[in-house]
């Protein structure tokens, strides 16, 4: 195999999460009198994790006790949690070729910590994958610092490690650990984007990937 560890986003790259997003927080935003938003709107604006996706959701002229609103927010994700959401179609394949193969696994997300791990154990229970979420320990995506954790973690050198995810944050985490990005757009990826930010490689269905690997 070309490459030792293969790093997955999570939200949007392995498991669709965009219906319950859409949901908690448009619940969020009704509980307190707010503008809900459309689908669209959490389509472009999520990756960046629970505060920034709040900050996009509120009005210019919001008055209210922020920090006692994302707590809320905070809440609501873990009850809501993975009411709706799914595996992509194919990614139990590419995982099941990896551990065959004996690539390491690991997911770098900006969803809380705790949250991150309860979604891998959920839907990737046979696989042995190392997480690392928002509140980790480490900076936020697209700081390298997870990536660089991990890297070590598994003794892996940047050139034997591949980034995978669907939006630009994880393309510029990758560069910024001097590792292959790839582009992917069966989640929430848009194609022009990564062309404009130089991911090495753009993937339009999960299997694609094999023709990186082999």
């Amino acid at each position: 195999m070309r490459y030792k560890l293969i790093i997955f986003d999570l939200d949007g790259t392995l498991i669709d999460t965009l219906s319950d997003i859409q949901n908690i927080f448009n619940f969020v935003l009704k509980t307190n009198n707010l503008k809900e938003k459309s689908r669209l709107f959490y389509k472009n604006n999520i990756g960046n994790g629970v505060e920034h996706l709040l900050n996009k959701c509120l009005p210019n002229n919001y008055t209210g006790n922020f920090n006692n609103l994302l707590q809320f927010s905070k809440k609501c994700y873990g009850n809501m949690l993975n009411d709706k959401t799914k595996i992509f179609d194919g990614i139990t394949t590419v995982l099941e070729h990896l551990k065959k193969n004996k690539v390491k696994i690991a997911v770098i997300s900006n969803k809380l910590h705790s949250l991150a791990i309860r979604s891998v154990e959920t839907y990737f229970n046979s696989y042995e994958i190392k997480v690392i979420g928002a509140e980790g320990g480490f900076p936020r995506k697209p700081s390298p610092d997870s990536t660089i954790h991990m890297l070590k973690h598994f003794n892996c050198h940047s050139s034997d490690a591949l980034f995978v995810g669907d939006s630009i944050v994880d393309i510029k985490t990758a560069q910024h650990a001097n590792v292959s990005s790839v582009g992917v757009i069966w989640g929430n990826g848009d194609e022009e984007d990564f062309k404009k930010q130089k991911s090495d490689f753009i993937l339009y269905r999960p299997q694609e990937i094999f023709d990186i690997l082999d």
